[in-house]
């Protein structure tokens, strides 16, 4: 379990180092436009990711919205869903056991409609973790999909942290 959440955190740990690639566009591949909307929500991704490498959880907390959902990894059972709380909670394992973090993260895509925005990324990455009192390195490269709404004027992540 604790990998998996590695994973989600580590992969936007450098999202505040991936800059505008293009006078137009947010991403290499000239996919994403650098829109007024999809700027405010890399905004977001930047500021999560800043609040990540501090591990400052109470920086993080006003990013989740309280409608977030998440259902674990399978899509069969609901025992292991969870909400904004859960998130938190996660959150708090991984700030606690992960001592450094290097990563290159690709933004992929971004689709906003409405009040509903979808993030696609790709990422390598490298920690330092302590479990057990034993500390060692994981690696990995995975794909997430972070979902966002706006919800009172501001961009909150409603799954996929």
């Amino acid at each position: 379990m604790i990998t998996r959440i590695l994973f989600t955190f580590a992969g936007l740990c450098l999202l505040a180092a991936l800059p505008a690639c293009g006078p137009g566009y947010l991403d290499l591949a000239e996919k994403v436009p650098a829109t007024t909307v999809n700027r405010e929500v890399f905004e977001v991704l930047k500021t999560y990711h800043a609040a990540i490498e501090a591990k400052d959880i109470d920086a993080l907390k006003p990013l989740i919205s309280q409608r977030y959902h998440e259902n674990g990894g399978t899509t069969d059972k609901e025992t292991d869903d969870y909400g904004y709380d859960g998130a938190i909670k996660r959150l708090v394992m991984v700030r606690d056991n992960v001592k450094k973090v290097q990563l290159r993260l690709k933004l992929l895509d971004m689709q906003v409609k409405g009040n509903e925005a979808t993030v696609e990324i790709e990422f390598v990455g490298r920690v330092l973790v302590t479990e057990g009192g034993i500390d060692s390195y994981k690696t990995w490269d995975d794909f997430n999909r972070m979902t966002l709404a706006k919800e009172g004027g501001h961009w909150l992540f409603t799954s996929g942290l």
